[in-house]
């Protein structure tokens, strides 16, 4: 298995990366967006789930010590980006599609780009702030879409991406370790009902906030990379999906 996962490149063979890293079952939606995906992308699928994960955890580079900690968004979150470095090829989001990927996988397989997605909106945005945010969002044109992609595998962007994303889980360690999520979509400072109770209500102490390992990350950062993108028709439908 491990030579397998070294030589695994999803680029080359048409892999789209699915991901569900809750124990609770998908809803009727999301199963059926994710046979929408198996059926019409035309691309083989790898539905990784709470369990699977951890079949494709290298031995050389484990998963960052936080993991364990992380609310179930935050790990998918997470996987995404360890995947997208190490194995390439898509991700999407569990939501409908009714598109071929295939033209997609050898559009960026043929180009020197080192990633293809759908073009972002400017609401897509609303995590980066101050002045940064305010120039991203007037450039969301440019820029690509984070829950539909498809990514070269071991390029210097996954590899900021992912340095990045182990930054801050590294400074958000120990604080992980005392406060580890208690809610699927725990964040920081968001009140959460019925977690010390059936009536308690109290701002989650869990350190992350809700986009603080993926939008946060992601939009700055192609968006200084943004001549190493393309697009292309990806975007899966973005309602009716929970």
């Amino acid at each position: 298995m491990s030579a397998f996962l070294k030589n695994f490149d999803g680029l080359q063979n048409n892999t789209i990366f699915c991901m569900w890293t809750g124990t609770n079952p998908l809803s009727a939606q999301r199963i059926n967006a994710l046979w929408t995906i198996f059926n019409h992308t035309r691309c083989p699928v790898a539905y990784i789930n709470h369990d699977s994960y951890k079949d494709w955890e290298l031995t050389d580079h484990p998963f960052h010590a936080a993991f364990p900690y992380l609310s179930e968004t935050h790990k998918s979150d997470y996987l995404r980006c360890y995947f997208m470095h190490h194995y390439g090829g898509g991700y999407s989001d569990l939501k409908l599609t009714h598109k071929s990927w295939v033209p997609l996988f050898e559009q960026l397989r043929k180009s020197s780009a080192l990633a293809l997605g759908y073009q972002e909106i400017a609401q897509g945005i609303p995590h980066v702030s101050g002045a940064l945010g305010d120039e991203i969002r007037a450039h969301h044109h440019q820029l690509i879409g984070l829950c539909a992609f498809i990514f070269k595998k071991k390029s210097r962007l996954t590899k900021e991406w992912l340095d990045l994303t182990h930054q801050v889980l590294d400074s958000k360690l120990e604080a992980l370790r005392m406060h580890p999520a208690k809610h699927p979509q725990d964040q920081f400072g968001v009140l959460i009902e019925g977690v010390l109770g059936s009536n308690s209500q109290y701002p989650s102490p869990y350190p992350l906030r809700w986009a603080e390992i993926l939008g946060e990350i992601f939009h700055p950062l192609t968006y200084a990379n943004k001549a190493d993108l393309l697009q292309g028709d990806i975007a899966p439908i973005f309602h009716s999906y929970r």
